[in-house]
């Protein structure tokens, strides 16, 4: 800065300098350290979608390999049932015994398949949800003619997400709503839609929104609301196999698929009031910093 007299004139000059090598050096240093880091995490993305790769590759192998003994075992021990046990009631019971394990086993089998199917990465796209409960709807036509069910949806918007994962969230809990009626009383199972500025339970409905919560409604059986975070974790079960068929693995699919679309599940119910389940989903997703990494890997 300049130091001016009375006549305007510059008589000096005053001035300051920094020394900024060491924290230059250190940027330098810092910048080493995150490209390093970067180089790292990258590698460890690339380690763990090829271990990914090879655990899909040993369930589809084992599944195969699981399921084809328990088919013969499905198919001879039919065949002995209906040519060779006809007059032996005690036979009969105990081969129908063995019949309805090896078909259990194989629907676990295709459920512990699906379940891990879940951890490779999927891109989200445009699907219709009107078009998926549609489909949910028509592959549980013979089931809901057989239970006299009535179901009503609202008209439901698109969202981004992977079509063949919603169906099938979509496919557990109506099917299970069938699963889980009540004697005497007609099926009536309700998907509600409602508009949210936030992802959140308590939040009320707006006319738009970044959200979308849609509600699934039945006047089945219900359970005690105290198992309503237990019925998501896999194998678990609240009523007996004797009665209701299944695997306990059917919600906890549901409950990945969710997350993975990063929105949120939860269950309301109550003891022979029916039950509520509760989805909250972006209606447009984010790219995933998984996937900015691949694609970067690929590029490079």
């Amino acid at each position: 800065m300049p130091l001016r007299n009375e006549e305007g004139e510059i008589i000096k000059w005053f001035g300051t300098c920094t020394d900024i090598h060491d924290q230059k050096l250190m940027n330098d240093i810092l910048e080493q350290k995150v490209s390093e880091r970067t180089k790292e995490l990258l590698k460890s993305n690339d380690e763990l979608e090829d271990m990914n790769t090879e655990l899909m590759q040993f369930a589809s192998v084992a599944s195969h390999d699981l399921k084809e003994p328990l088919r013969k075992i499905h198919i001879f021990g039919n065949i002995i049932k209906d040519r060779y046990l006809n007059d032996n009631d005690g036979a009969m019971d105990y081969m129908s015994r063995i019949i309805n394990s090896s078909a259990r086993m194989t629907k676990l089998i295709n459920d512990l398949l699906s379940y891990s199917r879940l951890s490779v990465t999927h891109f989200f796209e445009h699907v219709s949800l009107n078009k998926i409960v549609g489909e949910v709807l028509s592959d549980l036509e013979l089931s809901i003619q057989e239970k006299g069910a009535k179901v009503e949806v609202d008209d439901l918007p698109e969202i981004e997400a992977v079509p063949g994962q919603l169906r099938q969230v979509l496919q557990n809990i109506i099917s299970n709503s069938l699963k889980f009626t009540q004697p005497g009383v007609t099926p009536l199972i309700t998907v509600r839609k409602a508009y949210l500025t936030e992802p959140s339970f308590s939040a009320k409905p707006a006319a738009t929104g970044d959200y979308l919560r849609l509600t699934l409604t039945d006047n089945g059986i219900g359970f005690d609301e105290q198992y309503a975070t237990k019925i998501f974790t896999i194998f678990q079960r609240l009523h007996s196999r004797e009665k209701y068929d299944g695997t306990g693995i059917g919600l906890a699919i549901t409950k990945k698929i969710i997350d993975r679309h990063n929105g949120m599940i939860a269950a309301k119910s109550k003891d022979g009031h029916g039950s509520s389940f509760i989805i909250i989903l972006p209606l447009k997703q984010e790219v995933s910093v998984q996937e900015v990494s691949t694609s970067m890997v690929s590029a490079n």
